[in-house]
């Protein structure tokens, strides 16, 4: 994910998103409290992430909500391209990520996320915010 959104001008450009990830089901990432969650989860052996939007710390309080089901490990760069897809196309100038969220509902996320498959390796480098 990191490497995926290395761009300092992109990330300026988005605005503030607290993109927290635990990598268990003991939660030391806050996952549930962050604008966009993730979660590991181990199916058979393998490292699986169930991702959520909405959640917020603070005064504003609020548990993120799941959009769907898990995703593999090399699928996580491509669901978080697609849900500041949506967050770019329908936010209000000025609006965080987290109140887009809010105030759209999981629906237009989980709408795009998983309108078509992802491909491990989908879409490497492609730029959907020019």
């Amino acid at each position: 994910i990191a490497e995926r959104f290395d761009n300092l001008d992109f990330q300026h450009d988005i605005g503030e998103i607290e993109l927290n990830i635990s990598g268990c089901i003991n939660a030391c990432g806050h996952h549930h409290v962050g604008s966009i969650g993730v979660l590991g989860d181990d199916k058979d052996g393998s490292e699986w992430y169930q991702v959520s939007t909405g959640g917020a710390q603070g005064n504003q309080a609020a548990i993120g909500k799941i959009i769907g089901p898990s995703f593999s490990a090399l699928q996580m760069p491509e669901v978080i391209d697609r849900l500041l897809q949506v967050y770019v196309r329908e936010r209000f100038e000025d609006e965080r990520f987290v109140d887009t969220a809010q105030r759209l509902g999981v629906a237009p996320f989980k709408e795009h996320v998983y309108a078509t498959p992802i491909k491990a390796d989908a879409l490497v480098g492609e730029d959907h915010y020019a």
